[in-house]
């Protein structure tokens, strides 16, 4: 019996409560857990609160591709490309301007030096020659044109960063000797125009020329990637549209503002162009598009290098 009891109270201890009352009888008072409510796992350990969901909707609004494209537009180094078309496309224009295929007003900021040189004839009167041709409007105009294709190339023609496509930055090694090849470009353009070769026959050599450049240049072509290879073909295909589009342009600043004219155009009257200027627009766009991803890198890495909460390599380090 003893046992039994001692049995019946280590078994009433595991559920409840064992005492007894005034007359000495034993009693027993359950005690009973409360069980938790049920909830889903994966509703559980969160609550979400006003502020919370209305965060929740914002992120699910943006999507990645805005988010990506809205950075692109905040690392553009338009000041760069601005500076370098400011300073080096004024150079580059004094090409053709010295061999006279364009011609500067010098009542509306042009600047011309000539000088008087003997004839190859005796008896002949001395030949004028241009020295320097320009104008104060070549600065701002090239600015504008280096900012502008070299931005449209870095927001849709260099790549997003996917898995495998190619990101080697741009070495300034790559950008000069792209322009010295711009420059001899140039140079042909101009000894043709200078020698009276026909249109037909320069539009047939510089469009050659054009695509011999792009293919030899942007090394995309052959990378094993589409997409590096489909981004390659859309370069060339801004480099044409900016062909075609730059002298448009000019004939609408030619005829109301007459900064310069054409004196020897085939293409849309006298304040037309030749029809062979396209073709130089499009193969100046090698070297304007390195030059463009040179400065993106030079800019990122300024970036990267600030140093502080604001770097990249301290977001990644958190």
């Amino acid at each position: 019996v003893g046992l039994g009891q001692a049995s019946s109270m280590r078994a009433g201890a595991q559920c409840g409560l064992i005492g007894s009352d005034k007359r000495g009888h034993r009693v027993s008072v359950q005690l009973r857990r409360r069980r938790p409510p049920l909830r889903s796992p994966r509703l559980q350990g969160w609550a979400p609160s006003a502020k919370g969901a209305k965060d929740v909707e914002t992120s699910t609004s943006k999507s990645p591709g805005s988010a990506g494209f809205t950075s692109k537009l905040k690392r553009l180094p338009l000041l760069s490309l601005a500076g370098w078309g400011a300073a080096v496309g004024p150079l580059l224009d004094e090409i053709h301007a010295r061999a006279g295929v364009l011609i500067y007003n010098t009542g509306r900021g042009g600047v011309t030096w000539t000088e008087l040189v003997d004839a190859p004839n005796m008896g002949d009167p001395p030949l004028s020659v241009t020295i320097f041709q320009s104008s104060v409007w070549v600065p701002l105009l090239l600015a504008a044109f280096y900012a502008v294709d070299g931005s449209l190339y870095l927001l849709f023609c260099d790549g997003d960063g996917g898995p495998g496509e190619r990101r080697e930055k741009e070495q300034l090694s790559e950008v000069l000797v792209r322009l010295g090849a711009l420059g001899i470009l140039l140079q042909i353009s101009a000894m043709l125009y200078e020698n009276y070769v026909p249109y037909s026959k320069i539009r047939l050599v510089l469009g050659g020329l054009t695509l011999a450049n792009w293919a030899f240049f942007d090394k995309r072509l052959k990378e094993p990637l589409l997409r590096d290879r489909l981004n390659a073909f859309k370069s060339l295909g801004l480099a044409v549209f900016a062909g075609v589009a730059a002298p448009l342009i000019e004939t609408v600043l030619i005829d109301p503002l007459k900064l310069w004219m054409y004196p020897r155009p085939d293409v849309f009257g006298a304040s037309g162009f030749p029809s062979w200027v396209p073709f130089c627009y499009a193969f100046y766009h090698p070297f304007l598009f390195s030059l463009a991803r040179y400065l993106q890198g030079r800019k990122d890495g300024d970036d990267d290098d600030d140093g502080g909460g604001g770097s990249r390599e301290a977001v990644a380090s958190i």
